[in-house]
């Protein structure tokens, strides 16, 4: 068995979900999926074929490259 450790920021948004799991300072993971592609009860996989985009690094790097992306194709921040 094993545990870990990790604070899950989580950003749901006209059917997408970003996500940023964050292991350390140092060590961190930031993707995007449709809504539908997400498993609630496990953050912590992501399948490399569903992920609109996705990133491993350092928390701060990782967590502002998933702000600075612009919206979805079809989820503009305008749109009803």
């Amino acid at each position: 068995m094993t545990c870990v450790n990790a604070v899950m920021f989580r950003r749901v948004w006209r059917g997408t979900n970003e996500t940023v799991l964050a292991y350390s300072e140092s060590e961190a993971l930031a993707y995007r999926v449709r809504q539908e592609d997400v498993d609630p009860a496990d953050p912590f996989v992501v399948d490399p074929d569903h992920a609109l985009w996705q990133c491993g690094g350092e928390f701060l790097d990782v967590a502002g490259q998933l702000l600075e992306l612009p919206p979805a194709p079809e989820h503009s921040t305008f749109d009803r």
